[in-house]
């Protein structure tokens, strides 16, 4: 298998550290030069046509896209360690977990990024500097809300590490670089001891 991948990026970041976490190796690695534009060339977009990465290219030759498609496709030629649930009930849960973290905060942090720093306008044109900002706040809103659920329980999706964890870590961590978002900073202790207890597994390393 060959992952086209982007090293800085975060949804390419979330299947490299599931990759380190189910202890999966031998997949090639392919790092795309985003600000070059290369995922956007005629060879990758025959492989990805919305030229996003990730993309996973299987070994016969057919390409699955989309971060949380991935990994469901590697959980299942690779279920141990199990991160994304045992039966019906758990998955469900962990999914609402990792879909919450994916589209509120995550995709927040993403839209206030893009449309705020002067170094992805390579990327997003037009860029909506004033929507960036609100999406900024939102975030913390967002970010709040997960600090409260932390004060509860030890992870993101409940008494266990999973992908969720996984998720949320990639979005503080590319919010922390580029946004100077420290949840600690701002009182928001629970989540920066989270982030703290992530930061020293291996897969935070990737």
């Amino acid at each position: 298998m060959k992952l086209y991948t982007a090293h800085r990026a975060p949804s390419p970041r979330r299947v490299l550290m599931f990759l380190v976490e189910k202890n999966i190796t031998g997949i090639e690695m392919v790092n795309m030069d985003l600000n070059g534009g290369e995922h956007r060339q005629p060879e990758y977009l025959a492989k990805s046509p919305l030229a996003k990465v990730p993309a996973l290219e299987l070994d016969d030759g057919r390409v699955i896209t989309e971060t949380r498609a991935i990994c469901t496709l590697l959980e299942g030629r690779y279920p141990e360690p199990n991160l994304m649930g045992v039966d019906g009930d758990e998955r469900g849960f962990i999914e609402m977990a990792d879909r919450q973290v994916e589209l509120y905060l995550l995709g927040g942090i993403a839209n206030a990024i893009r449309h705020s720093h002067p170094g992805l306008a390579a990327l997003e044109k037009p860029q909506f500097p004033e929507f960036g900002r609100s999406q900024a706040e939102k975030v913390r809103d967002v970010a709040r809300g997960f600090d409260q659920r932390l004060q509860s329980q030890p992870w993101i999706a409940g008494e266990r590490f999973t992908i969720a964890d996984i998720t949320a870590f990639c979005a503080l961590e590319f919010a922390r670089g580029l946004m100077k978002f420290v949840p600690g900073d701002e009182g928001m202790h629970a989540l920066q001891a989270w982030r703290d207890r992530m930061n020293d597994r291996p897969s935070a390393k990737v």
